[in-house]
Formats: C-alpha cells, structure tokens, sequence
C-alpha cells in the first residue's frame, strides 16, 4: 500500500472518522457489490432516493433500479471497463421503486484483494436529476418549433438520422418518411391574416399528432411544410391508409373565427433506407413532392426509380438550358387569336421555342421548369426583350395590320422589375402604348408563393395601361374575389376543356359556366386549343370571344408571320355574322 493510501487510511481512522462518514454519507449515494454484481451494501441515501428498503437492495443487483433508459452497449461497455480493473465514470438514469426516474453522475471502483485480483465493486454517486431535466429542456426547446410545439428542421434531422440507423440495425423494419406542405395556406393568410394561417398550422398540427404513433415523430419544417416519420404507426395501420387518412385531415375544414376556411397537401414518400443518407432521403422525399404537385396535387406519390429518373432529366433540361441561353438557342414564336365578333386576328400570343441541338425544335411544355429557375430565369429575360425589339421592328416597317401582342408572364418575370421596365422603355421606343400589349398570368402563379407582391405588381401594371389575361382559367386555384381587385380585361379557358367538347355535353357546360362567370365581371374570353371547325363552331354558340388553336394556325417565326401576313386578316367573315 503506498504511502499516499497509508495517510488516507489514517485520517479515516482518528478520532474523528464518525464525522468523516456522515460526510461521505451525506453527500454521496453509495453501492458495494460482490464481484457478480450483488449488492452487499448500501447507505441510507441509496434506499432514499430508490424508494427502496435496504433488505430489498441486499442480494439483488442493479438491475433492480434499471430504467431501460440506456441500451445493452451502454452496460457493455461499463462493465468491460471495471472488470478490466479500471475507474468508470458517466451518468445513468435510474428508476425508483415508485417508477419516478433520477439521474445520478456515478463513479465505479474496482476493490482489489491482496493478490491484485478484482473482488468486488464501489459505486459513489450523487444525484444530478434536475441538471440532466434542465438539459433535456433545453434540448427540447432548440428542436422544438415554438408555434406548434412539433420538432423544427433541428430536431427533425435528429430523428431522421436515428431512424436510418434504427432501419441498420433491423432491416426489415418498415419506416417511411412522408413531407408535404398546404397547398392555399398562402392564400388564407394573405386574405385572413397571418393569427387566421397561425390557427391553421396549429390546428393541421394537432390533427397531424392524433393520426399518428406518440412514439413516431410529427415535424414542422418551416413555413408550411411538414414532415412525419413513420415508424411503429406502420406496425397497426398500412401505409396507404396511413396516407389517404392524412390527405382527408389535411382537407377538412379549419374554423377561424367566424369562417371556415380549406387547406390540402401535396404528399411525398420515401422509404428509410439504411444505404441512403438523411440528405438523400430528404430529396427523394421532395423528388415525389414535386410529382404530386405536378400531378395536380391533392395526392401522395411515393418515390421510385422513375421519379429518380425524371429528377435526372429535369436536372439535365436545366443544364441544357443554361447553355442553349448563352448560345441564343431560344426563339420567340406567335401564334394569332381570333377574334370571333370581327372575323380577324386581332391578338398574337408570344410562345418560347427552344432550338435543342439534339432534340429538335422544343415547345415551352417540354422545358417548364427551366421557368422555376431563378438564375436562368434572369439570364433569359434580357435576351427576350432583345427578341421583342427585333421583332417589333420588323412587324414596324412590314406588317399593314399590327395585332395585340400577349405575353406570358410567370412568377420571377412579375418579380424581376428590371424586366418589366426593360419592356416598357422598348414599348415606347418602339411609339407603341402599353395597352397594346396584354400580359397573361396563369391561375397558378397566383395562387403560389409571394402572391401578395405578385398581386400589387398586377395592379401596378394595370394602371400603366396594359390589358391583363388570367390564364387557366376554371382551375379553382384562385378566389374569385381576385376577379374584383385586379383589373383583369380576359380570362383564358384552358385547352384541357376543350378536347371533349365536341362529344361531351358536360365538358359544353363546364365551358359555357365559366364562360358566363367572365362575362359577369365583365371580362372577354378566349379559348386555347383548337384544333377542328367543329370546335369553333360549338365555341362560337357557347358565346366566347376569341380563339385560338392550331385550327386558326400554328405558332410560327416573326418572320414567317411576315410572309404569311394573310393569317392575320383571313376570311372569316361567315364567323362574324355566325357569332352575330
């Protein structure tokens, strides 16, 4: 024994030493056991904070106090370290007779016999409940989101990463990451207010906690979206009921205040896969996002390998077209609008072609979501407007009759002042006035994000003069109190409602409804899509007031509309005294 255990071993052993134990009895929680584990003593403040009584704690082992707060490692670990003759120390959370639970930062020593060998265990500790309560507190509180009291993006990230390693250790465990988001939230706070979108979330919130497992976690990531992962809710209800009960309680109706008011989700699912990351779910989650909503939301897709695959593509369109801008391969073409009361062309609608190298010539449906590109959104518009005044120019110094020419506008064009001023300089360069021009904004650029400064850029531009076209008309995506507030001069039905006019009287009625509603808020209508005699001649009866359509003509170059400037005037005067 050195000499250093020698001194304590006698000031333990004075006069004193009483004093000394009530010490150590006070302030520290104290366990010996034999070298299995079996408690061979414990002080009184063991059995005060167990709630044990001492002949209960005698004989057995610790497991008696187990909370199974920690897993099997844990102890593994513990027990590696003092049977090879070494100090643990950490922190264990245990669980009283009365199933309360405390904490206790704890030190095990190893008691060694006179050959050296291990004989049994020491464990001092003391008590740190509130400490370790404080921390779970305030961890509770950084993964929290305050609003709703879900976790936030913090904590959601948390449980992603345990749930991909939970799927690890037990493959054949069925976890599934579900993200979604409301669509028209944005409309309910830009017309309620944002205490109207707060009761939303709150109440959307608590339906989200109802559906699912308490053991399965609910997370707002911002804003309004969502994410849940599933896990032990899978073990008593299928996914697909899981889903169809989460889209019909994200539909039913929200009261605020005096009114009630209607959100629904676009749904995307990825499985938890131990192979993937957290990252790469998140995308494939949001890869299948994006497919609901292009399917016209209000559903769940779940992610696969096609929809990876479309990703890629959309990825690859982007590149694409970031190289076609800067090698000028985009081409403005027009296509002209009948005007069924005058029998002429008295509109030219402007359409973005793109002159793929490898894939020929390419309508703006095949490349869209290089529109939702921010970046290749700014690089085009300057180009565009360049392609306006070379156009204008030529139909200036050519063309005898000089139509009305519309333009599609999308969200960043709306947000991208410089655009529009750029637009307007060309215009009165050019000795034209703004209300030769109109600008069509479809349904679901306004019902999209940022509508409100989307909405006051509409009304600035109306005041400048230029007529206003909603486009899609009939899509319910929009209040119709927006007909009201902007100065809207034309709606435009969607091609879509057309193609079964001919032999659908329900598709004639849908039409001839909407086509009522314009005319109520005094607004003309156009038809898209036209693609057969027939078809107009049902139109005309069904009292709209322009066509157009691949009937009338297709979309064609400045130039060529130049040479074939007979499109813009032809002979229809038979669909003047027909719609007369």
């Amino acid at each position: 024994m050195s000499l250093k255990h020698d001194d304590r071993l006698r000031a333990l052993t004075h006069k004193d030493s009483d004093f000394w134990a009530d010490v150590v009895d006070n302030v520290l929680i104290v366990a010996i056991t034999d070298v299995r584990g079996v408690i061979t003593y414990v002080n009184d403040r063991f059995c005060e904070i167990s709630r044990y009584p001492r002949e209960e704690l005698l004989g057995s082992t610790h497991r008696i106090v187990n909370s199974g707060y920690h897993d099997a490692s844990f102890f593994r670990q513990m027990y590696r370290t003092i049977r090879s003759g070494e100090i643990w120390r950490g922190n264990i959370c245990n669980r009283a007779k009365d199933g309360t639970l405390y904490w206790v930062a704890t030190t095990i020593m190893p008691k060694h016999n006179s050959l050296g060998a291990v004989e049994g265990y020491v464990a001092t500790r003391f008590e740190i409940t509130e400490l370790m309560n404080t921390r779970d507190r305030l961890k509770s509180l950084a993964a929290t989101d305050p609003l709703t009291g879900l976790f936030n993006r913090g904590g959601f990230n948390t449980v992603l990463q345990a749930s991909v390693e939970e799927k690890a250790r037990n493959i054949t465990r069925e976890i599934m990451l579900v993200m979604f988001d409301l669509d028209g939230f944005k409309q309910i706070n830009d017309i309620h207010g944002h205490h109207a979108g707060d009761v939303v979330l709150k109440t959307i919130s608590r339906r989200l906690l109802e559906l699912v497992s308490p053991q399965d976690a609910v997370c707002r990531l911002g804003g309004d979206e969502f994410a849940l992962v599933l896990n032990h809710t899978l073990l008593t209800t299928p996914l697909n009921t899981m889903l169809e009960r989460l889209l019909a309680a994200l539909e039913a109706p929200i009261e605020v205040g005096n009114t009630m008011v209607n959100v629904s989700g676009s749904i995307g699912v990825s499985p938890v896969a131990s192979q993937e990351s957290a990252e790469s779910l998140q995308k494939n989650a949001d890869i299948a996002l994006y497919a609901a909503k292009r399917a016209g939301g209000h559903q769940a897709r779940m992610f696969d390998i096609t929809l990876h695959q479309h990703a890629l593509e959309r990825a690859q369109i982007l590149t694409d077209a970031r190289d076609g801008v800067e090698k000028d391969q985009f081409e403005l073409y027009y296509q002209p609008i009948l005007n069924v009361a005058t029998g002429r062309c008295d509109q030219i609608e402007a359409l973005l072609r793109w002159h793929h190298p490898l894939r020929g010539l390419l309508a703006a449906d095949s490349f869209r979501d290089v529109f939702l590109d921010a970046t290749l959104a700014q690089a085009m518009s300057p180009r565009l407007v360049k392609s306006f005044q070379n156009d204008m120019r030529l139909w200036n110094s050519s063309l005898t009759t000089y139509p009305n020419l519309t333009i599609n506008l999308s969200r960043l064009d709306l947000l991208n002042v410089g655009f529009q001023n750029d637009l307007e300089a060309e215009i009165r360069r050019q000795g034209g006035n703004a209300s030769d021009y109109v600008l069509e904004i479809s349904e679901s650029v306004l019902a999209g994000r940022r509508s409100d400064r989307v909405l006051m850029r509409l009304q600035e531009l109306a005041s400048l003069g230029f007529q206003l076209t909603l486009d899609d008309f009939g899509q319910a995506t929009l209040p119709i109190a927006v007909l009201r507030d902007i100065r809207f001069t034309q709606a435009k039905i969607s091609r879509r409602l057309v193609t079964d006019i001919a032999h659908n009287p329900a598709a004639r009625d849908v039409i001839a409804h909407l086509t009522g509603l314009a005319h109520a808020f005094g607004l003309s209508v156009t038809v898209g899509g036209v693609e057969t005699r027939e078809q107009m001649d049902i139109l005309i009866e069904l009292k709209v007031d322009r066509i157009q359509g691949f009937y009338i003509s297709p979309p064609i170059s400045a130039a060529n509309l130049v040479l074939a400037e007979h499109i813009l005037a032809p002979d229809h005067s038979e669909v003047a005294l027909q719609a007369s």
